[in-house]
């Protein structure tokens, strides 16, 4: 099938579809690169995307304000946004009966945003700018007043590029040519994100945009004869069912003899399709091919359902103050009924407060009476099938209610469901400790969400033994309970089937110049690997590497190493040993002990001593004292015996003070004992 056959969404829709079988490779499973100072590697393994390839296609963005448009208008690429430019919205209702036409100049980043378009609820809007003579258009799009939408409009895409617009909107014209970066149709590409001696095969509808879902994929291997110039040998035949994505997998073809060539089939809307023959040899990593027909018509497996998005929480002037109204929706986006809906309440303190309703027939629950707090965060809960889905975190206010949509699934245990890929990003720190950033991410297959079986209790995402001040990044997309101190966290809600779902976290390791690192997963592995910085080394645990991302135009290069661990059955375990770390010198280490010793025993011996000279301090004070009153009496003028009496009471006084201070400070060997009381007993 050649390029110039597919309509421009075929052309988007391959790429999707490529970038999908990518996103569940290693490389891309785990997402963006390691950790802080290690460079993230954004989209690691994925080829550079072309804009013109997505132009004038539009997306669901939960991001974006429902109701609204964002089109963002480039000059060829991202790396020059198209400022100050008119960007035009064509606006049709659904019956037809009205039209409008709005403008927005484009700003920041050539962003031009559309905004109030309930009127135009269910019917269609095309979007296009003028560079200068080139006239570029959207494909039309839907309006949903419960979903935001974004799109590019790029300098160089054909106006035909997305699907042709609708009657009014402007004329069609030929397909344009895909972009570069967009493999042919059976034909083989490199794929940087996974291990050597891989195949993935993608099984694709070009006018639906989806992928095959549970098709049989056959790769062909026909090995050289045995004998130079003799009969090949029989063609060995392998299979593999394709998964939510359309990718079929097959590894373990590293030992291949070589000669051997590959062809990889599937039968597709009853059309046998055959890739062109290819090789593994010479790969430094797998391969990628992608089978593809125009028309689904009876496909030979089901085409997964794309379901619509949900309308996240938002405030409504229309809601009264303290109501949360949740419509729930299962699966097959079919509201459910009779089901319990929570509102939660959380305050700063971490307590919580339920209120509780039940929705009706058309899935709407509305929840009345909730205290508003301005402190305060909420959160809808349905408890489903056994386990608890919930809604993003929201705030409520005085003046508006909450409307917001929940899907929820039935549930399995089967561990088997889940296909996870995990990467280790390690980094040095001081005093002889690792930051470790362990990146892990996860799809349940099927249409079943994944929740642990009551028995086996809460599902945990442990990091090593040795770890301490463990952290649930950011970038973890369901939610995680932990307690500060813990070495785990906890699952708090199901996992969706279908979707790319974020467990990432990260830890502190102790190390004396190598890491060992010892870590079990609760979910099957597809493939594992570790980031390190050149000066690091894997001596024990990897599969292969290390292996330096290739560079790509445009970008700084990557200043790290991939090594490759392979797969992990659930419970078992990688045993890693990470070599080179920087230490702290023992020289340094062993004065600073010397020091703390030295200044613990100076203060030990402060303690002991400075009672003994506190007590000194105090009789040479009172001796001086008694001294002084001495003098003054023997200055008065007249004898008395009052006079005489406080003499003697003195005298006694100092008497006793000398014989302490003797004591404490007894006279050097071979002085005459002097009796200082003696002298004064006298009489006058």
């Amino acid at each position: 099938m050649m390029l110039s056959q597919r309509s421009g969404r075929g052309v988007a829709a391959l790429t999707g579809v490529v970038t999908a079988l990518l996103l569940a490779t290693p490389g891309a499973a785990q997402g963006p690169g390691a950790a802080q100072g290690l460079g993230a590697a954004q989209g690691l393994g994925q080829p550079a995307m072309d804009p013109r390839a997505m132009s004038g296609i539009p997306r669901v963005d939960p991001q974006t304000e429902p109701g609204t448009i964002v089109v963002r208008v480039l000059r060829g690429g991202f790396a020059d946004p198209g400022v100050g430019l008119t960007v035009t919205l064509d606006l049709r209702s659904l019956d037809g009966g009205k039209l409008e036409k709005r403008t927005a100049v484009s700003v920041e980043q050539g962003r031009a945003s559309f905004a109030e378009l309930e009127a135009y609820a269910g019917g269609t809007a095309v979007a296009s700018v003028d560079f200068g003579g080139e006239v570029v258009r959207s494909q039309a799009v839907k309006l949903d007043p419960n979903v935001g939408v974004r799109m590019l409009l790029v300098q160089g895409a054909a106006s035909s590029s997305a699907s042709a617009p609708p009657a009014g909107v402007g004329p069609t014209s030929e397909p344009a040519p895909a972009p570069a970066d967009v493999p042919m149709p059976g034909t083989a590409f490199p794929n940087p994100g996974q291990a050597p001696g891989s195949v993935v095969v993608g099984t694709l509808d070009l006018a639906g945009g989806r992928p095959f879902v549970g098709v049989e994929v056959t790769l062909e291997l026909a090995k050289p004869g045995p004998v130079a110039g003799g009969p090949d040998a029989p063609l060995e035949r392998r299979t593999a069912e394709s998964d939510a994505r359309g990718a079929a997998r097959f590894a373990d073809l590293g030992d291949l003899p070589p000669g051997t060539k590959l062809i990889a089939e599937a039968t597709l809307a009853g059309e046998k399709k055959r890739s062109e023959p290819f090789s593994l040899e010479g790969q430094t990593h797998g391969l990628a091919v992608v089978l593809a027909v125009i028309g689904a018509g009876a496909a030979s497996g089901p085409v997964e359902a794309e379901r619509r998005p949900l309308q996240t929480p938002r405030a409504v002037p229309t809601i009264a103050p303290g109501t949360v109204r949740a419509t729930i929706f299962g699966p097959d986006d079919r509201p459910i009924a009779d089901a319990e809906v929570v509102v939660v309440r959380l305050d700063v303190t971490g307590t919580r407060q339920r209120f509780a309703g039940t929705s009706g027939p058309d899935g709407v629950a509305r929840v009345d009476d909730i205290a508003v707090v301005d402190d305060s965060l909420y959160q809808v809960e349905v408890p489903y099938s056994g386990a608890p889905f919930r809604s993003r975190l929201f705030q409520m206010n005085d003046r508006m209610g909450v409307t917001l949509e929940l899907r929820v699934f039935p549930t399995t245990s089967d561990v088997s469901k889940v296909r996870s890929a995990v990467q280790f990003g390690v980094e040095a720190l001081e005093n002889d400790e690792a930051r470790v950033v362990q990146l892990h991410q996860a799809m349940v297959e099927g249409d079943k969400a994944f929740w642990p079986a009551a028995s086996a209790g809460p599902l945990r995402i442990s990091a090593p033994a040795e770890a301490t001040g463990m952290v649930v990044l950011d970038r973890a997309t369901v939610e995680l309970e932990h307690k500060e101190g813990a070495p785990f966290a906890t699952l708090g809600e199901p996992l969706p089937p279908g979707e790319v779902v974020d467990l990432s976290i990260a830890y502190l390791m102790p190390h004396h110049g190598a890491l060992a690192l010892r870590w079990s997963s609760p979910f099957p592995i597809a493939s594992g690997r570790v980031v390190v910085t050149p000066e690091l080394k894997v001596r024990k645990g990897a599969q292969s590497g290390p292996v330096r991302p290739p560079h790509q135009e445009g970008q700084a290069p990557m200043e790290f190493d991939l090594y490759e661990l392979g797969p992990l059955a659930a419970g078992a375990r990688y045993d890693l040993e990470i070599d080179g770390l920087v230490t702290t010198p023992r020289t340094f280490r062993h004065l600073g002990l010397a020091l703390g010793l030295l200044i613990a025993l100076g203060t030990v011996l402060a303690a002991v001593m400075s009672p003994r000279a506190s007590l000194l301090q105090r009789l040479r004070s009172r001796r001086d004292a008694l001294l002084r009153q001495l003098d003054r009496l023997e200055s008065a003028s007249a004898a008395s015996d009052r006079s005489d009496r406080d003499r003697e009471r003195v005298i006694a006084a100092l008497d006793q003070v000398f014989r302490q201070l003797d004591a404490l400070a007894p006279a050097p060997t071979g002085k005459a004992h002097v009796d200082v009381g003696a002298a004064w007993d006298r009489k006058p």
